[in-house]
């Protein structure tokens, strides 16, 4: 096991970004002190070569003005939230508008787009990084002072998520990761032919601005991946929720809590490489990067197409404020925030 780090250019407000590089038997792994970004990992195919499976870009500067989201921790929230409102306790709070009316991905200036405080770390068993962010009261218009630290470990063939935050007043958190992944290697074709697993009974509905409408059953529609099928069978479906989201996925799946193993398995036949993701999380949004022809080029000068990477957003409910308030989860001083993801590779 190794870790270096190097510096990874200058941000438009004069921040240093540094790119840390994991390095074990089985995976080698960048993560960016800008935004968190997970902005490589390199895995073996079934004949053992090395090759990169997550989407990127070439430098800092495509970064802040091209990403979407490429490989980073988003925040204060995952997802939308509907008219940029929440409420607690009696309190309106009136958040950043980023995405038409609402609130995409905690606001304009996100956890994505802020260079974390970072550190090595190292274990028996591990090597990894450790970021942390401070993020003030009100900041994009959430309440409390938050405390931020998420953790990155290369575990053997595991990379593993480690979330924590502490407020000192009663708010809302709901953090994820944003990485494309595609097991093709080096950005070789799109995702369309590579095979689902989801360990989901139901997903939610959604509208044309993509919050969540309606909890349904996966059963007899595209989305029921219960069984391991190949993505084209509902990115190339005429499902009303299919094309109301521009011909793809992006939309939150409800995990079996009775599941035993991984919350979703990716395969790709050609390159033989699979992913498995567990998560303690009861949610996770899959958006099949259905717009991803709007970003231009990416590390390898290759044209951004349709469809080339694939989101595991692991997350609580989305708008559950609004949308499922029972099942809301409030933070504080005495009830900090926590989520743990694995994203494990193997080949088949």
């Amino acid at each position: 096991m190794e870790i270096s780090v190097t510096n990874w250019g200058i941000t438009k407000n004069n921040e240093n970004v540094k790119c840390y590089i994991l390095k074990n038997e089985f995976l080698e792994v960048e993560i960016l002190n800008y935004g968190g970004v997970i902005r490589k990992i390199s895995s073996p195919d079934k004949n053992g070569k090395m090759e990169n499976v997550v989407l990127n870009l070439s430098n800092i500067a495509d970064y802040e003005e091209r990403s979407p989201y490429f490989g980073a921790i988003v925040g204060r929230n995952a997802g939308r939230i509907a008219n940029g409102c929440i409420t607690i306790n009696g309190i309106k709070y009136s958040l950043a508008k980023n995405s038409g009316e609402n609130n995409l991905h905690g606001g304009i200036d996100n956890f994505s787009h802020k260079i974390w405080d970072s550190k090595e770390i190292k274990g028996e068993n591990f090597i990894g990084v450790e970021l942390s962010l401070k993020s003030p009261h009100l900041e994009e218009g959430f309440p409390g002072n938050i405390w931020a630290t998420v953790t990155y470990k290369l575990i053997d063939n595991e990379v593993v998520i480690e979330y924590n935050a502490t407020s000192d007043m009663d708010t809302y958190l709901n953090l994820t990761n944003h990485t494309y992944f595609n097991l093709s290697g080096d950005f070789k074709r799109d995702v369309s032919d590579e095979y689902l697993t989801l360990a989901c009974k139901e997903f939610i509905a959604v509208d044309e601005t993509t919050l969540p409408i309606k909890v349904t059953s996966v059963e007899g529609t595209p989305f029921d991946f219960q069984k391991s099928k190949k993505l084209a069978s509902a990115l190339n479906s005429d499902h009303e929720q299919i094309v109301i989201v521009n011909h793809g996925l992006d939309h939150p799946f409800i995990l079996d809590e009775t599941r035993e193993g991984s919350a979703a398995i990716l395969e790709d036949k050609v390159s033989g490489r699979k992913l498995e993701v567990y998560t303690d999380q009861p949610a996770v949004v899959i958006y099949s990067g259905n717009y991803l022809y709007e970003i231009g080029k990416l590390s390898d000068g290759s044209d951004c197409k349709k469809h080339m990477g694939i989101c595991f957003e692991t997350q609580d409910y989305p708008n559950v404020l609004n949308f499922m308030p029972e099942k809301a989860k409030i933070y504080n001083s005495s009830k900090a925030y926590s989520q743990k993801t694995v994203f494990k590779f193997t080949t088949i």
